[in-house]
């Protein structure tokens, strides 16, 4: 009788050997690029575990790891533990490498892109002037770092709504680049987008409309239907439309900004689901309340499961999700959205952020509606502190809010 011939298993592949710290970044970095918020931020921390171990906490190298994760975590709307990094970085740099170099204006730039965020505007704001300081005078006042920190500095202004502030630096910035680079530079139409979101929102949507219009003309012509940038101007022309009461042509452009960002950016980047919220907050103005809750249902999940239920952006939906509800009658429903969306909103952004304060006067509308005074009074007290602190006098929405507190006494 033949014997069992019996094979002995073959070993097993050798394990591959860990990643080194540089293959950690760039891979972290594509991650991140993607949207793929939670790998990326395993193979960042990863990279600046081994940077520290390796090189030491004030490594030219370890700063940029620091900076990467704190960048992420921006994105994952982890704002406390971005805002801790970025001050370590910075604090780091301006020891190591002086108040004026290069690397200390990019971490005063991404700690002042944090503060406006959680809606620290005052220590934003602070933080632009001295870089931009600093690079006027070193870099000089037209180079395009220089004029990139003018246009922040902008934004955060125009954030607070100090409108009369911001105007004039976002003319002053279109001007030098017109000049410098040509009417039709991607940096010069960006600063005229800018520009034109400012008029959008200080309530002179005539003067933005032709500069959305030749924004997106250029665009296309020039880098193409499907250039991300072009996207945004698709997206911001068709924020006119909705904002001029034109809801079928800003229908129309939403849904094509929306299909396009889903072919070239991907259904779950966090553009393709801001356009997707735009168009379910103009299905409801149109009243198609069945399309615009699925569409809303729809964004609220994939924020959940990328940048995790406890994101400012998430709780954004939910309060979107509030005003359809509240739409379609199911006034306790709606509540029980808006409280959970203002719950969320005071933790992340502050009580007196414009995001927080637009919930806040919804929650109490409905309250004054439906016959609940005293609970509306309340949170009208809290919505008049937190305009008077971050709305400048006349500003459009604190004039509304002034309005609805005197319906109340």
């Amino acid at each position: 009788s033949g014997l069992c011939s019996c094979h002995k298993a073959p070993p097993p592949p050798p394990a591959p050997p860990p990643l080194s710290a540089n293959d950690l970044e760039t891979r972290g970095l594509a991650l991140q690029e993607k949207g793929d918020f939670p790998a990326a931020e395993k193979d960042l921390r990863e990279c600046l575990d081994e940077r520290e171990r390796t090189l030491g906490p004030e490594d030219i190298d370890t700063l940029a790891a620091l900076n990467n994760l704190a960048n992420l975590l921006l994105d994952r709307g982890q704002l406390d533990e971005a805002e801790a990094l970025d001050s370590r970085c910075l604090e780091a740099r301006q020891r190591t490498l002086g108040p004026d170099h290069p690397h200390t204006h990019a971490s005063q730039n991404n700690l002042a892109i944090v503060l406006r965020s959680k809606g620290d505007y005052a220590g934003a704001e602070a933080l632009y002037r001295r870089a931009l300081d600093s690079m006027r005078r070193t870099l000089g006042p037209e180079n395009l770092d220089t004029l990139s920190c003018l246009n922040n500095l902008a934004n955060v202004l125009s954030d607070e709504g100090r409108y009369r502030a911001a105007e004039p630096l976002y003319r002053e910035l279109a001007a030098i680049l017109e000049r410098t680079r040509g009417s039709e530079d991607p940096a010069t139409l960006a600063a005229q987008g800018n520009l034109a979101n400012l008029l959008l929102r200080k309530g002179d949507p005539w003067a933005a409309g032709p500069i959305y219009t030749r924004c997106l003309e250029i665009r296309e012509r020039i880098q193409g239907p499907d250039h991300p940038e072009t996207l945004l101007a698709l997206n911001n022309l068709a924020a006119f439309q909705l904002e001029t009461g034109r809801l079928p042509e800003a229908e129309e452009l939403y849904r094509r900004c929306v299909a396009r960002r889903q072919v070239v950016l991907g259904a779950n980047h966090p553009e393709t689901l801001a356009t997707m919220l735009n168009l379910a907050r103009t299905l409801r103005k149109e009243r198609s309340l069945d399309e615009a809750e699925a569409l809303t249902r729809t964004t609220l999940a994939a924020r959940e499961r990328l940048l995790g239920p406890n994101h400012s952006e998430t709780f954004e939906t939910v309060a979107v999700l509030g005003d359809i509800l509240r739409d379609r009658g199911a006034n306790t429903d709606a509540v029980a959205q808006y409280q959970k969306a203002l719950t969320g909103l005071r933790q992340t952004l502050g009580s007196a952020h414009p995001t927080t304060l637009g919930v806040i006067y919804d929650l109490a509308a409905l309250q004054k509606n439906t016959g609940q005074t005293v609970a509306a009074r309340k949170l009208a007290y809290e919505l008049m502190a937190g305009a008077r602190h971050s709305l400048p006098e006349g500003a459009p929405d604190r004039v509304k809010y002034e309005s609805f507190f005197a319906s109340l006494q």
